[in-house]
């Protein structure tokens, strides 16, 4: 089963973050307004001048609003080319070290900008995804990466407000579930924070009819339970799921996966936030099917959860919401 604590967070200020529901009555969100979205980057740079200043303008943001501020913050910076470097999304390729460096000094702005509020807090997801070269060795790296950048963030004490995982947006389509697995299962190895998929299930059977019994096939050879490992079943795997379709059909592939985990792995999931991509499609363009605001996404997802009292339960623990950009 699914253990909290696998994040090194600070209770104080990290209620949420997988410790709430020690403190906190479970409440049922169905008829909650969406959050409030934060924004999310696909990263063409890692200058630490940029970075800070990055994190420093959240900060800010969240200095000026009234109360205790808490968001999720994708930070993608592309695929992996070698086990020990990004494609920074069109850029020359950056080390994982210069990674390192440029979330550091965004966690840093962070802390900064948000002045003499002690307590609103980020959590900075850094990420890559599932193409270009797939590796065990990749996994554990990104890991160690993660690793290397809470203990400079520590003793810095940017930790007390800034708190950075990993991330993967796996999908169905950029590779095969073997590779991806493995890579998965490199992070899991030396890892001490939690990883993200904040990817698709391409091709995954949707319908409110799935009793989650059946390892149901998805695009690519993968099937319900390659989804349900690489977003839960895996120690440190959490699921933030794109939600980009109007039509909701994404929505309801997720009910259908975490239908399964509960039913066949007896593991219900518990998700960490929607994600959307309405800032990219203003960016640069994308399908017109698959523009949903943050609302929109997070909306979708909340209802198809509740519409099955076994998937409702996850609504029981607080879902964000995000929303991805181009930097």
């Amino acid at each position: 089963m699914k253990k909290f604590g696998l994040r090194h967070c600070t209770p104080k200020i990290f209620l949420w973050f997988g410790l709430i529901s020690l403190f906190f009555p479970a409440k049922s969100i169905e008829a909650a307004s969406p959050p409030t979205s934060s924004s999310s980057y696909y990263m063409d740079t890692i200058d630490t001048v940029t970075l800070y200043e990055m994190g420093y303008q959240k900060g800010r943001a969240d200095f000026s609003k009234a109360g205790t501020q808490q968001s999720i913050v994708i930070l993608d910076f592309g695929g992996q080319p070698s086990p020990t470097t990004v494609s920074l999304r069109g850029m020359p390729d950056a080390t994982l070290d210069q990674v390192k460096n440029a979330v550091q000094a965004y966690s840093r702005g962070y802390w900064k900008g948000t002045g003499s509020d002690n307590y609103s807090t980020v959590q900075v997801i850094v990420g890559t995804n599932n193409s270009y070269t797939v590796t065990n060795e990749g996994g554990r790296n990104f890991a160690n990466m993660i690793d290397a950048i809470n203990a400079h963030n520590t003793a810095n004490s940017y930790s007390d407000q800034v708190e950075v995982d990993g991330g993967n947006d796996m999908e169905p389509g950029y590779d095969d579930t073997v590779s991806t697995r493995d890579w998965v299962k490199g992070y899991d190895a030396v890892n001490s924070y939690s990883l993200y998929n904040y990817g698709s299930a391409d091709g995954c059977y949707h319908t409110n009819t799935n009793t989650g019994t059946t390892n149901y096939s998805c695009n690519n050879g993968w099937t319900y339970n390659d989804i349900y490992y690489i977003s839960w079943g895996a120690s440190p795997a959490w699921p933030l799921p794109q939600i980009y379709d109007n039509s909701g059909d994404m929505a309801e592939q997720w009910q259908n996966i975490n239908k399964y985990s509960a039913v066949s792995q007896n593991n219900q999931m518990k998700f960490g936030a929607s994600l959307t991509q309405a800032g990219a499609c203003q960016d640069v363009g994308c399908h017109w099917e698959l523009d949903n605001t943050p609302s929109q996404g997070w909306t979708q997802l909340i209802n198809e959860l509740n519409s099955d009292s076994i998937t409702a339960e996850s609504t029981k623990f607080p879902i964000l919401s995000t929303d991805i950009q181009w930097h």
